[in-house]
């Protein structure tokens, strides 16, 4: 079909996918210019009456919803073979399916997800249709306004739609026979559905309602969350037998490392309840309850900001979203550039001083503390400003310095944390335990109260770093990680540390604050891991961190905190002439190391130019024996490390 009109309006442009019901096609609407998702039924399945009636309860559903994270239906028709076609948004993104497959997503980011689910299902539940398929094929994450996990749910094709109450508001041309399209298709007794998100009363074949999608709903959280499904079998009789009477997991329990709170274990456990009278109410109480846990937890930084997470290394996909048609892909993977498009980089640190900053940026950038008790900080923070102002007015205030950095005086001295209480001492050895068993977030509670009572502790920002990297809140742990080698000089020769930061500096979450560390507060063994992910293969892996690098490497002060062996390295990568490499050769041979090797492995070969490739490609490298004692140099001092 492509190349071709159809319905005198749609130009088909490619297939998107098929399966043995039908095809969907990408097409652009003639006049409007606009790109969307066009099903088309194959002829033969035309001709069977329950195909065409799902057909049309799926146009009718998505039709109807209208809802910011539902995939919306905007015509439906017949072709001249008899085929039928139905016109839907046309959604680029990734599909949840996607997502999952690449492990557990972070709290925060399914936190953010199944809320915008349930939205869609209060919706669609309050027009009578049930969705009866929920499973992450039909949801795809897709970019709104800066949001990159926005949610669209698709394919309502199984769905229980009140047909009769639409089919008497709205007298669709397409429709040919009103009496039949309104009576149900779902016989008592028949099990429709994917039996792996299977409400128990859906498995039995009994009646269902809004519940049943809510009982999907957590099997596809537990499975976001945990990186696996509550129940599990090869046998789908078997499978669906688990849904009826098989105790629910703890989430905590199938996936000890992931970071689990018990409230969200207590809600994805009450989702997934036998009884579906036990499950909540509806979506609309559910989303309720998320919003209040989800405050909760950031108030207690066991999550963070949302962001788009980084995929498997090496692995930059998309899905070119295709609404699904029974047996057909909901998506179709397509490779992205091989790039991302660099973006600016100006060295400003990430980890923003509150001194200086408005209040909503003071607020942005404080630690977790601050922001729980951010009314009454607001309240404090106008009187104490009006008091301020009052005194400047007589020329009575005294502003300290306010670049001192953490554990260190006005004077600059620095300053000696208190000592800690047998209560502190409880809490820390409680924390290092809990975050040697990977129980992050506990680990997390039990420290918080101590830096907020005494900010300066050392040893409170390290456990806390390696906590928030553990439940993989990366703006927190590099905001820690900030804390830590302000109050610890000997902080940047933590391996750990180290690791952690390069990490972070490789994906977008916190990606400035890792860079801002790296540039300035690592020392010299920051800017070498500048140069690691500038030239080294995380860079080819994550090629926007690696423009990033090496950006901040071309800036000056940057430079001035290179070692003495990686300032020769950076130098021999600047020049422009064999000449010039040639007179670095002396540097090399006194201060490189072996990072100058392969720089100069090309030059070592006396021949490769010329006729028959006989001829020296570099003759100003071999006038004498510096290239040699050079290379021979570098060796020996690498031999020589330890």
């Amino acid at each position: 079909m492509v190349g071709t009109i159809v319905g005198e309006r749609y130009l088909i442009e490619r297939l998107l996918g098929e399966g043995g019901m039908g095809a969907v096609y990408l097409a652009q609407h003639t006049h409007m210019r606009k790109r969307v998702a066009v099903k088309v039924l194959h002829a033969e399945m035309s001709r069977l009456p329950e195909v065409v009636a799902r057909f049309e309860r799926e146009a009718m559903a998505a039709a109807h919803i209208e809802h910011p994270n539902v995939a919306a239906a905007t015509d439906f028709g017949k072709l001249a073979d008899g085929s039928f076609f139905l016109v839907l948004e046309y959604i680029e993104g990734k599909s949840l399916r996607s997502a999952v497959a690449r492990g557990p997503l972070e709290l925060g980011r399914a936190l953010h997800v199944v809320p915008q689910i349930a939205g869609a299902l209060a919706r669609s539940h309050a027009l009578g249709i049930v969705h009866r398929d929920l499973k992450p094929e039909n949801v795809m994450l897709v970019t709104r306004e800066g949001d990159a996990n926005f949610v669209k749910v698709l394919d309502f094709g199984i769905a229980k739609v009140p047909m009769g109450e639409f089919l008497e508001e709205h007298h669709d041309d397409h429709t040919r026979d009103r009496t039949a399209a309104a009576q149900p298709l779902t016989q008592l007794g028949m099990v429709y559905g994917t039996a792996e998100y299977m409400a128990p009363e859906q498995a039995l074949g009994q009646a269902v309602d809004a519940r049943a999608d809510l009982y999907a709903l957590g099997v596809v959280a537990f499975e976001m969350i945990s990186g696996s499904r509550p129940f599990e079998h090869e046998s789908k009789v078997v499978l669906l037998g688990m849904h009826v009477t098989s105790p629910v997991p703890k989430m905590g329990a199938r996936a000890p490392l992931a970071n689990v709170p018990p409230e969200v274990d207590e809600i994805v456990g009450r989702l997934l309840a036998k009884d579906a009278a036990a499950r909540f109410g509806n979506a609309k109480e559910l989303v309720h309850a998320l919003d209040a846990l989800t405050a909760q937890l950031a108030a207690r930084g066991r999550i963070g900001e949302v962001s788009t997470p980084p995929s498997l290394v090496g692995a930059q996909q998309d899905d070119a979203v295709s609404p699904s048609l029974a047996d057909a892909s909901s998506s179709t993977e397509l490779l992205s550039s091989s790039s991302f498009a660099a973006e600016p980089h100006d060295g400003t640190p990430g980890l923003a001083s509150l001194v200086g900053a408005s209040v909503g940026s003071a607020f942005k950038a404080a630690p977790s503390w601050v922001t729980r008790h951010r009314a009454m900080l607001f309240g404090a923070t106008a009187v104490l400003l009006t008091g301020l102002v009052a005194l400047a007015a007589f020329g009575v205030v005294t502003i300290g310095n306010p670049e001192r950095e953490p554990g260190v005086s006005a004077s600059g001295s620095p300053l000696e944390p208190r000592p800690p209480t047998a209560k502190d001492r409880a809490a820390l050895a409680a924390a290092r335990s809990n975050i040697d068993k990977g129980d992050f977030g506990t680990a997390i509670d039990e420290l918080l109260p101590i830096e907020e009572t005494d900010p300066d502790r050392a040893d409170v920002h390290a456990l806390l770093e390696r906590g928030y990297t553990g439940v993989r809140n990366s703006r927190e742990a590099m905001r820690e990680a900030g804390l830590w080698l302000a109050t610890d000089p000997a902080a940047a020769a933590d391996r750990k540390l180290e690791e952690d930061i390069r990490n972070a500096a490789l994906v977008r979450d916190a990606q400035d604050d890792a860079f801002a560390l790296l540039e300035s507060k690592m020392g010299g063994r920051g800017i070498d891991l500048l140069y690691d992910i500038a030239v080294g293969a995380s860079g080819r892996l994550y090629p926007q961190a690696a423009a990033l690098a090496k950006r901040a490497l071309d800036r000056e002060e940057v430079r001035a905190r290179a070692s003495p062996a990686l300032a020769v390295v950076l130098a021999f990568h600047d020049a422009k002439s064999c000449e010039q490499r040639h007179a670095l050769l002396a540097d090399v041979r006194d201060r490189g190391d072996t990072r100058m090797l392969p720089l100069l492995q090309p030059y070592e070969s006396t021949r490769g130019c010329g006729f028959f490739g006989r001829s020296d490609c570099y003759p100003c490298m071999h006038k004498d024996r510096d290239l040699v004692d050079a290379v021979q140099a570098v060796q020996d001092r690498t031999m020589k490390t330890p």
